[in-house]
C-alpha cells in the first residue's frame, strides 16, 4: 500500500465511523432497543476512544492497556489475546468464574492457533484445569492485516455464545485489525518519508560540492580569512545536510540551512548572487518538512541565476497569514519550464510529501516563464494534528 493510499484509508476508515456512530445515535433516538444494537453501537464508539495503545504494535503491554476495555465492550467473562507466538494478554471481568483460567492458559493455546490460522471465526471448547474455573467456551476471532491473520481476540463464557456474542467478537477483532492496519500503514509512510530525505541528499549536486571546493581554494591565496570562514560554512552545511533528522522541522532551522547554501554559493557568484529576505517572526516556529526550502533555493540558483547572463536576486518571503504560512521562493533568473507532477525530481518529490503531509491543496504552487524567472509558493498550516518538529 502507498503512502498516499495508506492516509486516504485512514481517513476513510475514520470518516466511516463518525458516519456509522451519527446514524446509529439517530436510530437511538428513535427507540434503539435490542443488546446487539446497543452493543454495536458501543463498539464504534470504543473504535474511537479507546484503541490508541495499538497504534504502535501488538505487545504484551498494548495488550494489557486494551483487554479490559474489551472484555466490557464483548460482555465477556473473560478476554485473551494472542499473536502467532501464544498468549499475549488475559483479563477476567471478576475474580469468580475466569480468574482461576489464568494459570492455565496453555491448555488452549494450540486449539487457539489453529483457529487463527484458518482466518475464520472459530467456537472452541474450554476444558478446565482448575475446579473452580466455570469457563467453557471460547469464541476465537483472527486480526486479519494484509491478507494474513496476525493475531487473534478470544473471548471466554460461562454458557455456549449466541449469535449476538460471535457478532460482537467479529466485530471488536475488526476494530483492533484496522488499529494494527494503520500502525502498519504508519511504518510505511515513516519508511517512505525516510527513503525520500535520502533521496533529496544524495541529490545535493557533486557539482555544487567541487564549485564550492574550488571557491574555497581560490580564496585560501586571496583571502585566507574568508577561506577559513567558508570551510567552516561548508562543514556544517554537510553536516546538516547528512544528520539523521526526523520528518519535519522548524521554519527557523531550515531557514538556518538555506542561509549556509547561500553563503557559499555567493562565494561562488560573487555580485551575480543577491539574496532578499523577508520572514515574519510570527511563522519563524512554524513546522515544516525537512529539507523543504533548501532545494526549492538550489533549484532558483541552478535554473535562474546560473543560467541568466547577468544574474540576478532570489527573495525568500514566509508570510503569516492567519492559520497559514505563506512560503515563497522567487528569482529573476531564467526561467525554465516546470516540472510535469509525475516527474521524479527534487520538486516533485517536495510536492509529493507536502500533499501526503498536509492534504492536496497544499502542494507547491510553480509559475515559471523562460526569461522572466520562477516563483515557487506553499502554503503550509501552522498547526496540523501529529505534525511537530522533531
Amino acid at each position: 500500500m502507498s503512502t498516499a493510499m495508506a492516509i486516504a484509508a485512514q481517513a476513510a476508515l475514520t470518516a466511516a465511523a463518525a458516519v456509522f456512530v451519527y446514524l446509529l445515535l439517530r436510530r437511538q433516538r428513535r427507540g434503539f432497543g435490542t443488546l446487539e444494537e446497543r452493543a454495536t453501537l458501543r463498539t464504534l464508539a470504543f473504535a474511537t476512544s479507546a484503541l490508541q495503545a495499538l497504534r504502535r504494535g501488538l505487545t504484551a503491554d498494548s495488550a494489557a492497556r486494551v483487554l479490559p476495555e474489551v472484555a466490557e465492550q464483548a460482555a465477556a467473562e473473560a478476554v485473551g489475546l494472542y499473536d502467532s507466538g501464544g498468549i499475549l494478554g488475559f483479563h477476567s471481568r471478576s475474580p469468580g468464574p475466569a480468574e482461576a483460567h489464568r494459570l492455565h492458559l496453555g491448555s488452549e493455546q494450540a486449539e487457539v492457533l489453529e483457529a487463527q490460522a484458518s482466518g475464520r471465526l472459530r467456537l472452541i471448547r474450554i476444558h478446565p484445569q482448575a475446579d473452580e474455573c466455570q469457563l467453557r467456551h471460547g469464541v476465537v476471532a483472527p486480526l486479519v492485516v494484509g491478507e494474513q491473520p496476525v493475531a487473534s481476540l478470544v473471548t471466554y463464557h460461562v454458557q455456549t455464545p449466541d449469535a449476538a456474542a460471535l457478532r460482537i467478537a467479529a466485530d471488536l477483532a475488526e476494530l483492533l485489525a484496522t488499529q494494527l492496519r494503520l500502525q502498519e500503514a504508519d511504518q510505511q509512510r515513516v519508511a517512505l518519508v525516510r527513503s525520500e530525505l535520502r533521496a533529496l541528499r544524495a541529490q545535493i549536486s557533486p557539482h555544487f560540492i567541487y564549485n564550492t571546493l574550488n571557491t574555497i581554494a581560490a580564496f585560501i591565496r586571496t583571502d585566507p580569512d574568508r577561506a577559513r570562514e567558508l570551510v567552516l560554512e561548508f562543514a556544517d552545511f554537510t553536516r546538516r545536510a547528512f544528520r539523521s533528522q526526523g520528518e519535519f522541522t522548524t521554519l527557523a532551522d531550515e531557514l538556518i540551512y538555506v542561509r549556509q547554501y547561500l553563503q557559499l554559493e555567493q562565494a561562488r557568484l560573487g555580485e551575480r548572487l543577491h539574496l532578499r529576505l523577508q520572514v515574519d517572526p510570527e511563522v519563524l516556529n512554524a513546522t515544516v518538512p525537512t529539507l523543504l526550502l533548501q532545494p526549492l533555493v538550489e533549484n532558483a540558483v541552478k535554473h535562474g541565476i546560473e543560467a541568466a547572463r547577468q544574474g540576478g536576486t532570489i527573495e525568500i518571503l514566509a508570510q503569516d497569514q492567519d492559520d497559514e504560512c505563506l512560503i515563497v521562493v522567487h528569482d529573476d533568473g531564467a526561467g525554465f519550464r516546470p516540472p510535469p507532477a509525475h516527474s521524479q525530481g527534487a520538486l516533485a518529490n517536495i510536492d509529493r510529501r507536502l500533499r501526503q503531509v498536509f492534504g492536496p491543496a497544499h502542494g507547491l504552487e510553480i509559475s515559471s516563464r523562460p526569461g522572466h524567472g520562477t516563483r515557487v509558493q506553499v502554503r503550509v498550516p501552522k498547526y496540523r494534528p501529529g505534525v511537530r518538529a522533531s
